[in-house]
């Protein structure tokens, strides 16, 4: 006798084995995405057929290490990017198609060499790129993979080395580069913490005006979250290892975050004095901040039992023969002094090399990295340091041309960016819900109307119906990097290929100053960093709504 089984019986089994079929995909890919991520080589891998000649193939996939040559953000990657957009020129571009071909004809690989573009500093590197290309069992071309390693061809010619220490090498240069990762991670996820605070909390103080106490309560709290985000800021920038112009630097301010941060939450008292008409000095202000927040810190770890330590700033000018390292002109001191144990007179010339230290779990490349980040910034560090009464650091930075007094900051500073009430819609696209709702509400508040959707596929449906409809939105707030799908550039991109005077502004906590211009280049009209504020969020968006009107 023969059962039959019920067709929707039938079709529920086929739909779970299915569903587990692609659980199992999704799991394999996420295994196969963490592998080539612990590759040190740049992993591409682009289209097989240029679906826009101008750009090129475009990149299907980027593992992390190819992302941080081309200076891109890891968790985007350059997914989206044409060929043409990675390399230096039109003569790199044809080389590397070239190559290209010569691997699909050869049915195997082929290398060249061109100069891969830096998305941030907008330097070139020349590096080695290794093409595969990539067919089925029928011979039908699926895609190319290429490798992407900095060329040696220029690097000083050394004595060989073993074959373990090039291993270590490579282990030390990875976690560098995957705790950069993870800073940039860390503060791209802070930054989504601090957002919806921030913008809340910044309408929130101008309700309450009336209420003098309160508001004063409030602008207490809302200052602590702006020296938060300059904290995140700091460590995007740090983590990137961008190299930085030294620019003139308010050292006042710089010593007042800085010292509040460090001194968090210890047992030691940090008294700060400064003279009032304090210049400003030429400096990397990330770098400099590192370097005083490592000098307090190992002061207060040298007062176990608490105590005062004092931190100051005066004008110093160096004579016409100079002093030292230190050329003459004006210059800033900056004095870090704790009351601890002191350094013992045959350790004070070995404090700034490298690998020196007294403390059991140290590593001794605290003082000698302070001591090259002073340096590249034409200053110079000095100690002096008495057993059982305390050490002094002294920090030598040259004053910024004509710069006298430094304004002291007033309450108008840290005070929120008032609001700006207009017309017009908006489309938010941001996958983080706290952040979308009160920015909806803010500008709803404000006059506008508002679209909102939280991810790259709904964007462009929503954008296309309502540009078939003759009302398109007037701004769109993109954030870049988007659960799943599409990320932020790939759906501006969409959007302008329907729309080309589409006005996208890009939101993200990961755009520092020295890519923004990258994004502009790209067709956004605007850069709105995160964290932030109601009023920056309405100013931003009453200004490109106000743009020149469409064709």
């Amino acid at each position: 006798m023969t059962t039959s089984i019920p067709s929707s019986t039938a079709t529920t089994a086929s739909t779970a084995e299915l569903e587990q079929s692609v659980e199992q995909l999704k799991v394999a890919n996420y295994y196969l995405r963490v592998a080539l991520d612990q590759v040190t080589d740049g992993v591409v891998i682009v289209e097989s057929d240029a679906s826009d000649p101008k750009c090129g193939p475009k990149v299907l996939f980027s593992n992390a290490a190819a992302a941080m040559l081309a200076g891109a953000d890891p968790e985007s990657g350059l997914r989206g990017l044409g060929l043409n957009d990675l390399v230096a020129d039109d003569r790199d571009a044809t080389t590397l198609l070239q190559s290209l071909r010569q691997a699909m004809q050869s049915g195997g690989c082929h290398e060249c060499e061109c100069a891969l573009q830096s998305l941030r500093t907008q330097s070139p590197v020349k590096c080695k790129w290794r093409v595969r290309a990539v067919f089925n069992s029928m011979r039908k071309l699926l895609n190319f993979t290429i490798l992407i390693s900095p060329s040696q061809a220029t690097a000083p010619k050394t004595e060989p080395k073993h074959p373990a220490d090039d291993l270590d090498a490579q282990s030390v240069q990875l976690r560098k580069e995957n705790l950069a990762a993870l800073a940039q991670g860390i503060a791209h996820d802070v930054n989504n913490l601090l957002g919806p605070v921030t913008v809340r909390l910044s309408a929130l103080i101008q309700q309450v005006q009336e209420h003098p106490a309160l508001a004063q309560e409030l602008q207490a709290v809302f200052s602590g979250l702006k020296r938060a985000k300059q904290f995140t800021s700091q460590v995007v920038n740090a983590s990137k290892a961008t190299p930085r112009k030294h620019e003139p630097t308010d050292l006042a301010s710089l010593v007042r975050d800085t010292v509040e941060f460090a001194g968090a939450g210890s047992n030691v008292h940090v008294c700060v004095r400064q003279d009032d008409n304090l210049r400003l000095v030429v400096a990397d202000p990330v770098k400099l901040s590192q370097v005083l927040q490592n000098l307090v810190m190992n002061g207060i770890q040298a007062m176990p039992c608490g105590g005062y330590m004092d931190v100051e700033a005066h004008n110093h000018m160096v004579g016409g023969t100079g002093d030292g390292h230190l050329k003459p002109g004006p210059h800033v001191r900056l004095v870090v002094r704790d009351r601890g144990c002191g350094i013992a007179k045959e350790n004070l010339g070995r404090l700034f090399r490298e690998s020196f230290t007294t403390k059991a779990d140290g590593n001794g490349i605290g003082l000698t990295t302070c001591k090259r980040f002073i340096d590249e910034m034409d200053g110079e560090i000095r100690v002096t340091s008495t057993p059982n009464v305390g050490t002094e650091f002294s920090v030598y930075l040259p004053a910024a041309e004509g710069s006298g007094a430094t304004r002291p900051l007033s309450p108008a500073d840290t005070a929120p960016v008032p609001l700006k009430h207009g017309k017009g819609k908006v489309l938010i696209v941001d996958d983080e819900d706290d952040l979308r709702k009160v920015a909806h509400m803010i500008l709803t508040r404000c006059g506008y109307e508002v679209v909102q959707c939280d991810n790259g596929q709904d964007a462009v449906k929503i954008y296309q119906s309502l540009f078939r409809t003759g009302t398109p939105p007037d701004v769109v707030l993109m954030d870049l990097t988007l659960r799943g799908g599409m990320n932020g550039t790939e759906t501006a991109a969409e959007i302008l290929h329907l729309d080309p005077d589409a006005r996208i502004v890009c939101t993200s906590g990961s755009v520092t100053q020295e890519v923004q211009m990258v994004f502009l280049e790209r067709g956004f009209v605007g850069v709105l960093p995160k964290p932030y504020e109601a009023g920056e969020l309405t100013q931003t968006v009453h200004r490109i709504a106000t743009m020149m009107k469409r064709n």
